[in-house]
């Protein structure tokens, strides 16, 4: 609810008006509309609808958030509707599996899993979730992850658990913390190992100079975590392989970097790169190379209502079918 310092007038879907009072009077806009609406949103969040002119004083556009309000001012907020992929299309997920306490979906490449603040109305998997199936799902994950679980990266296409209630989220977090959901992905990578099939145990931390990226480390400290993955080969190529990813546990970009610290990066990906990237008969530059080519293929997991065992698995996507299919051909 709203300060009660305020006299709202007018609060429906999608618009927010009150009218300011004397203790907001000489504030800046921006730092005012947080307590007037409760913390709803974020003061970045609402600093960049002012600055869309979807904000307005006595009826008058602003556009500044540093505007100065004054007492007795009747201001009136837009706030706008979330996009959501439109049906049929190629950023739609999947739904491979629905009950009345989960969901497995088909994740494509492109969209993000969540939201980056309350009120973000980027396309993405959150936003998508509470359109179809309302804003009742749990944020245990914060309140711009409605229904989220788990992530798979924006460029990450495949297979993930999507909860509808509380309970069932916890339980399904449990299996996750406890390391006991099975988690396979493929991926194209640069270079040609020389084993088989591998382990990597090197810890991550945050990359001091990047703060998007994740880097490996030797030290055990805070601020650093475990990660383990296991790798190996489903196919060889000249310069390149199909790999069988399963990680045991889920840093953020753990199998990009884990990779990328070997020699394996991934084909596509444009932030963990290792020497040999785009070198040989696959350039960097290639057509056929639209995206990061990690798929998330299958997952299995206990249903934590009903204690039955899922898996379920989804099929490359026509990207790395198509590079797939051209390395098959030059390999033939």
């Amino acid at each position: 609810m709203l300060d009660p310092w305020f006299h709202i007038t007018l609060v429906i879907k999608q618009q927010l008006s009150t009218i300011i009072g004397s203790q907001y009077a000489g504030k800046r806009l921006d730092k005012a509309i947080v307590e007037l609406f409760d913390g709803a949103y974020s003061r970045s969040r609402l600093s960049a609808w002012v600055r869309e002119g979807l904000l307005t004083l006595d009826g008058q556009v602003i556009v500044k958030p540093g505007t100065k309000l004054e007492d007795g001012q009747k201001l009136l907020l837009k706030v706008p509707e979330a996009q959501v992929p439109e049906p049929g299309s190629d950023l739609e997920p999947t739904i491979i599996y629905e009950d009345e306490f989960l969901a497995v979906i088909n994740k494509p490449a492109g969209l993000p899993m969540h939201a980056n603040s309350v009120g973000d109305t980027q396309m993405c998997v959150s936003n998508w979730l509470v359109a179809k199936y309302g804003d009742d799902l749990p944020v245990c994950q914060g309140q711009e992850r409605p229904g989220i679980v788990h992530r798979l990266d924006k460029e990450t296409s495949g297979v993930c658990i999507i909860s509808f209630d509380d309970e069932t989220f916890k339980g399904l977090q449990q299996q996750f913390a406890a390391r006991t959901v099975e988690k396979e992905y493929h991926a194209i990578s640069y270079g040609v190992p020389r084993f088989k099939s591998d382990w990597i145990e090197t810890r991550l931390k945050a990359d001091p100079r990047k703060p998007t990226k994740v880097t490996t480390t030797e030290l055990t400290g805070p601020g650093t975590r475990d990660a383990l993955s296991y790798w190996e080969v489903i196919e060889y190529f000249p310069d390149t392989c199909l790999l069988r990813i399963r990680p045991s546990t889920g840093r953020k970009h753990q199998i990009r970097v884990h990779l990328c610290s070997v020699e394996l990066p991934i084909v596509g990906d444009p932030l963990y790169r290792a020497k040999n990237y785009g070198a040989g008969t696959l350039p960097e530059d290639s057509p056929l190379v639209t995206r990061t080519l990690l798929h998330a293929y299958r997952i299995k997991f206990q249903h934590p209502q009903t204690k039955g065992e899922l898996e379920y698995s989804v099929e490359y996507p026509k990207e790395m079918q198509n590079l797939l299919a051209h390395l098959r051909t030059n390999n033939a």
